[in-house]
Protein backbone atom coordinates (compact mmCIF):
# COMPACT_ATOMS: atom_id res chain seq x y z
CA UNK A 1 0.00 0.00 0.00
CA UNK A 2 1.27 3.53 -0.74
CA UNK A 3 2.54 5.36 2.17
CA UNK A 4 2.58 9.35 2.19
CA UNK A 5 6.23 9.68 2.79
CA UNK A 6 6.77 7.85 -0.72
CA UNK A 7 6.05 11.14 -2.33
CA UNK A 8 9.07 12.62 -0.46
CA UNK A 9 11.53 13.63 -2.75
CA UNK A 10 9.27 12.80 -5.66
CA UNK A 11 10.49 15.97 -7.59
CA UNK A 12 14.13 15.00 -6.90
CA UNK A 13 13.61 11.49 -8.51
CA UNK A 14 11.99 12.68 -11.46
CA UNK A 15 14.18 15.09 -12.40
CA UNK A 16 16.99 13.24 -11.54
CA UNK A 17 16.15 10.97 -14.72
CA UNK A 18 17.92 12.99 -17.33
CA UNK A 19 20.27 15.93 -17.38
CA UNK A 20 18.83 19.10 -19.24
CA UNK A 21 21.03 18.71 -22.56
CA UNK A 22 19.78 14.82 -22.86
CA UNK A 23 16.39 15.07 -21.79
CA UNK A 24 14.65 12.37 -23.91
CA UNK A 25 11.81 13.34 -26.37
CA UNK A 26 8.08 11.97 -26.18
CA UNK A 27 5.71 12.84 -28.98
CA UNK A 28 2.12 13.09 -27.81
CA UNK A 29 -1.01 12.79 -29.40
CA UNK A 30 -4.20 14.21 -27.67
CA UNK A 31 -6.90 16.75 -27.73
CA UNK A 32 -6.55 20.03 -26.78
CA UNK A 33 -8.80 20.94 -23.62
CA UNK A 34 -9.01 24.53 -23.43
CA UNK A 35 -9.73 24.31 -19.63
CA UNK A 36 -6.20 23.24 -19.16
CA UNK A 37 -6.57 20.07 -17.20
CA UNK A 38 -6.38 17.36 -19.45
CA UNK A 39 -5.08 16.78 -23.10
CA UNK A 40 -2.21 18.03 -24.67
CA UNK A 41 -1.65 20.29 -21.81
CA UNK A 42 -1.66 17.92 -19.46
CA UNK A 43 0.69 15.59 -21.02
CA UNK A 44 3.39 18.58 -21.45
CA UNK A 45 2.99 19.14 -17.95
CA UNK A 46 3.60 15.75 -16.50
CA UNK A 47 6.53 15.11 -19.27
CA UNK A 48 7.80 19.01 -18.07
CA UNK A 49 8.09 17.53 -14.81
CA UNK A 50 10.05 14.01 -15.84
CA UNK A 51 12.39 16.80 -17.64
CA UNK A 52 11.32 15.29 -20.82
CA UNK A 53 10.66 17.65 -23.99
CA UNK A 54 7.91 17.13 -25.93
CA UNK A 55 6.46 17.39 -29.23
CA UNK A 56 3.09 17.32 -29.90
CA UNK A 57 0.37 16.51 -32.39
CA UNK A 58 -3.49 17.77 -31.93
CA UNK A 59 -5.87 14.83 -32.49
CA UNK A 60 -8.97 17.55 -31.95
CA UNK A 61 -10.22 20.44 -30.50
CA UNK A 62 -13.01 20.41 -27.87
CA UNK A 63 -15.45 22.86 -26.34
CA UNK A 64 -14.86 21.56 -22.62
CA UNK A 65 -14.58 23.36 -19.23
CA UNK A 66 -14.07 21.91 -15.82
CA UNK A 67 -17.17 20.13 -15.38
CA UNK A 68 -18.34 19.03 -19.06
CA UNK A 69 -17.02 17.85 -22.90
CA UNK A 70 -19.80 19.90 -25.38
CA UNK A 71 -18.39 18.69 -28.70
CA UNK A 72 -15.38 17.28 -30.33
CA UNK A 73 -13.64 18.51 -33.56
CA UNK A 74 -11.05 16.07 -35.06
CA UNK A 75 -8.34 17.81 -37.02
CA UNK A 76 -7.84 16.95 -40.74
CA UNK A 77 -5.90 13.56 -40.83
CA UNK A 78 -3.61 14.65 -43.68
CA UNK A 79 -2.18 18.04 -41.28
CA UNK A 80 -1.80 15.27 -38.75
CA UNK A 81 0.47 13.19 -40.84
CA UNK A 82 2.52 15.97 -42.33
CA UNK A 83 3.39 17.47 -38.92
CA UNK A 84 4.42 14.01 -38.06
CA UNK A 85 6.62 13.75 -40.66
CA UNK A 86 8.53 17.08 -39.60
CA UNK A 87 8.81 16.06 -36.18
CA UNK A 88 9.90 12.59 -36.53
CA UNK A 89 12.92 13.34 -39.55
CA UNK A 90 14.04 15.76 -36.75
CA UNK A 91 13.97 14.26 -33.13
CA UNK A 92 15.05 10.84 -32.16
CA UNK A 93 11.57 9.60 -30.52
CA UNK A 94 11.65 8.01 -27.54
CA UNK A 95 8.56 6.94 -26.73
CA UNK A 96 4.53 8.08 -27.67
CA UNK A 97 1.61 9.02 -25.50
CA UNK A 98 -2.09 8.95 -27.63
CA UNK A 99 -4.92 9.87 -26.15
CA UNK A 100 -8.36 11.10 -27.36
CA UNK A 101 -8.37 10.26 -30.92
CA UNK A 102 -11.20 12.10 -32.28
CA UNK A 103 -11.87 10.28 -35.18
CA UNK A 104 -11.21 6.86 -36.82
CA UNK A 105 -9.29 8.63 -39.70
CA UNK A 106 -7.37 10.04 -37.09
CA UNK A 107 -6.33 6.87 -35.46
CA UNK A 108 -5.15 5.30 -38.93
CA UNK A 109 -2.74 8.35 -39.49
CA UNK A 110 -2.04 7.41 -35.54
CA UNK A 111 -1.14 3.79 -37.10
CA UNK A 112 1.06 5.06 -39.61
CA UNK A 113 2.76 6.98 -37.65
CA UNK A 114 3.57 4.30 -35.48
CA UNK A 115 4.88 2.07 -38.14
CA UNK A 116 7.33 5.04 -38.71
CA UNK A 117 8.94 4.61 -35.77
CA UNK A 118 9.26 0.65 -35.21
CA UNK A 119 10.59 -0.08 -31.89
CA UNK A 120 9.00 3.27 -30.30
CA UNK A 121 6.89 2.23 -27.02
CA UNK A 122 3.52 3.76 -27.31
CA UNK A 123 1.37 4.31 -24.40
CA UNK A 124 -2.47 4.40 -25.09
CA UNK A 125 -4.55 6.46 -22.99
CA UNK A 126 -7.98 4.68 -24.14
CA UNK A 127 -10.85 7.69 -23.49
CA UNK A 128 -13.84 6.55 -24.12
CA UNK A 129 -15.62 9.32 -21.19
CA UNK A 130 -14.42 12.23 -19.60
CA UNK A 131 -13.79 12.33 -16.10
CA UNK A 132 -17.44 13.66 -16.00
CA UNK A 133 -18.75 10.94 -17.40
CA UNK A 134 -19.70 12.85 -21.20
CA UNK A 135 -19.16 10.15 -24.20
CA UNK A 136 -15.56 11.01 -25.73
CA UNK A 137 -14.93 8.41 -28.14
CA UNK A 138 -16.10 4.71 -29.35
CA UNK A 139 -14.68 1.12 -28.71
CA UNK A 140 -14.43 1.33 -32.79
CA UNK A 141 -12.17 4.29 -32.93
CA UNK A 142 -9.74 3.18 -31.01
CA UNK A 143 -9.63 -0.49 -31.60
CA UNK A 144 -7.19 0.20 -34.47
CA UNK A 145 -4.61 1.49 -32.13
CA UNK A 146 -4.62 -1.59 -29.72
CA UNK A 147 -1.93 -3.85 -31.55
CA UNK A 148 0.17 -0.41 -31.73
CA UNK A 149 0.04 -0.36 -28.27
CA UNK A 150 2.82 -1.48 -25.60
CA UNK A 151 0.54 -0.76 -22.82
CA UNK A 152 -2.87 0.53 -22.26
CA UNK A 153 -4.45 2.44 -19.43
CA UNK A 154 -8.40 1.58 -19.50
CA UNK A 155 -9.95 2.08 -16.03
CA UNK A 156 -12.79 -0.78 -15.36
CA UNK A 157 -15.70 0.87 -17.28
CA UNK A 158 -13.63 0.78 -20.49
CA UNK A 159 -11.91 -2.29 -19.96
CA UNK A 160 -15.24 -3.78 -20.30
CA UNK A 161 -16.45 -1.46 -23.13
CA UNK A 162 -13.25 -2.55 -25.34
CA UNK A 163 -13.31 -6.31 -24.31
CA UNK A 164 -16.88 -7.36 -24.08
CA UNK A 165 -16.01 -9.52 -21.05
CA UNK A 166 -17.05 -8.51 -17.18
CA UNK A 167 -13.98 -9.35 -14.66
CA UNK A 168 -10.87 -6.92 -15.19
CA UNK A 169 -8.69 -10.25 -15.52
CA UNK A 170 -11.04 -11.37 -18.60
CA UNK A 171 -10.90 -8.12 -20.01
CA UNK A 172 -7.15 -7.72 -19.58
CA UNK A 173 -6.75 -11.16 -21.51
CA UNK A 174 -9.10 -10.37 -24.19
CA UNK A 175 -7.51 -7.32 -24.81
CA UNK A 176 -3.82 -9.05 -24.83
CA UNK A 177 -5.54 -11.16 -27.14
CA UNK A 178 -6.01 -8.95 -29.25
CA UNK A 179 -2.81 -7.49 -29.69
CA UNK A 180 -1.65 -4.86 -26.73
CA UNK A 181 1.48 -5.24 -24.91
CA UNK A 182 0.17 -5.12 -21.62
CA UNK A 183 -2.97 -3.75 -19.97
CA UNK A 184 -2.79 -1.22 -16.85
CA UNK A 185 -6.74 -1.33 -15.51
CA UNK A 186 -7.51 1.17 -13.52
CA UNK A 187 -9.96 1.32 -10.39
CA UNK A 188 -10.74 4.51 -9.43
CA UNK A 189 -14.45 5.06 -11.40
CA UNK A 190 -14.96 1.87 -9.33
CA UNK A 191 -13.20 1.76 -6.10
CA UNK A 192 -14.97 1.25 -2.63
CA UNK A 193 -13.78 0.89 0.90
CA UNK A 194 -11.49 3.97 0.60
CA UNK A 195 -9.40 1.76 -1.55
CA UNK A 196 -8.57 2.46 -5.49
CA UNK A 197 -7.09 -0.76 -7.32
CA UNK A 198 -4.95 -0.84 -10.17
CA UNK A 199 -3.74 -3.78 -11.73
CA UNK A 200 -1.09 -4.12 -14.69
CA UNK A 201 -1.70 -7.43 -16.84
CA UNK A 202 0.97 -8.94 -18.98
CA UNK A 203 1.41 -12.20 -20.59
CA UNK A 204 3.37 -14.07 -18.03
CA UNK A 205 2.66 -11.29 -14.68
CA UNK A 206 -0.08 -9.39 -12.85
CA UNK A 207 0.61 -6.98 -10.66
CA UNK A 208 -1.65 -5.39 -8.61
CA UNK A 209 -0.99 -1.83 -6.71
CA UNK A 210 -3.60 -0.61 -3.89
CA UNK A 211 -3.59 3.62 -3.04
CA UNK A 212 -5.59 5.36 -0.51
CA UNK A 213 -9.03 6.99 -2.20
CA UNK A 214 -9.00 11.03 -2.54
CA UNK A 215 -11.97 12.74 -1.92
CA UNK A 216 -12.23 14.52 -4.96
CA UNK A 217 -12.92 14.66 -8.51
CA UNK A 218 -10.23 15.16 -10.96
CA UNK A 219 -9.92 16.14 -14.45
CA UNK A 220 -6.95 14.86 -16.35
CA UNK A 221 -5.76 11.92 -13.78
CA UNK A 222 -5.69 9.55 -16.40
CA UNK A 223 -3.93 11.90 -18.94
CA UNK A 224 -1.73 12.23 -16.14
CA UNK A 225 -0.84 8.55 -15.36
CA UNK A 226 -0.29 7.83 -18.84
CA UNK A 227 1.95 10.79 -19.71
CA UNK A 228 4.02 10.18 -16.61
CA UNK A 229 4.53 5.95 -17.61
CA UNK A 230 5.38 7.39 -21.17
CA UNK A 231 7.90 9.82 -19.60
CA UNK A 232 9.82 6.68 -17.62
CA UNK A 233 9.54 4.59 -20.85
CA UNK A 234 11.02 7.49 -22.35
CA UNK A 235 13.97 7.50 -19.52
CA UNK A 236 14.76 3.85 -19.95
CA UNK A 237 13.13 2.38 -17.06
CA UNK A 238 11.31 -1.17 -17.45
CA UNK A 239 7.78 -1.70 -18.16
CA UNK A 240 6.53 -2.26 -14.66
CA UNK A 241 8.41 -0.03 -12.83
CA UNK A 242 7.67 2.63 -15.07
CA UNK A 243 3.80 2.39 -14.29
CA UNK A 244 5.09 1.83 -10.64
CA UNK A 245 6.73 5.24 -10.69
CA UNK A 246 4.42 6.71 -12.42
CA UNK A 247 1.35 5.83 -9.87
CA UNK A 248 3.74 7.14 -6.98
CA UNK A 249 3.72 10.43 -9.61
CA UNK A 250 -0.15 10.67 -10.07
CA UNK A 251 -1.37 9.79 -6.72
CA UNK A 252 0.73 12.52 -5.59
CA UNK A 253 -0.57 14.90 -8.31
CA UNK A 254 -3.94 14.18 -6.76
CA UNK A 255 -3.05 15.20 -3.51
CA UNK A 256 -1.90 18.62 -4.48
CA UNK A 257 -4.97 19.12 -6.80
CA UNK A 258 -6.18 22.57 -7.05
CA UNK A 259 -10.01 24.16 -8.05
CA UNK A 260 -9.57 26.96 -10.44
CA UNK A 261 -12.90 26.26 -12.20
CA UNK A 262 -16.27 25.42 -10.79
CA UNK A 263 -16.18 21.89 -11.62
CA UNK A 264 -13.42 19.07 -11.14
CA UNK A 265 -10.18 19.24 -9.32
CA UNK A 266 -7.51 19.85 -11.47
CA UNK A 267 -3.94 17.68 -10.99
CA UNK A 268 -1.38 19.77 -9.10
CA UNK A 269 1.31 18.88 -11.98
CA UNK A 270 4.90 20.11 -10.91
CA UNK A 271 7.68 21.58 -12.90
CA UNK A 272 11.01 20.05 -13.27
CA UNK A 273 13.78 21.75 -11.82
CA UNK A 274 17.14 21.29 -13.76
Amino acid sequence: MFRHSACQGLLEYTCAMKPAPSRPTVLCISGHDPSGGAGIQADIETLAAHCCHTVTLLSCLTEQDSSRVYRIHPVAPEILWQQARRIVDDFAIAAIKVGLVGDLRIAQEIRRIHQALPGVPLVLDTVLASGGGQAMSSTGIVHPLLDRASLITPNRREARQLSGQTEPADCARSLLDLGCGAVLITGADESSHGQVTNSLYQEQQTRHWQWPKLPGSYHGSGCTLASAIAANLAGGHPLEEAVDRAQHYTWHTLEKAFKPGRGQWLPGRSKCRD
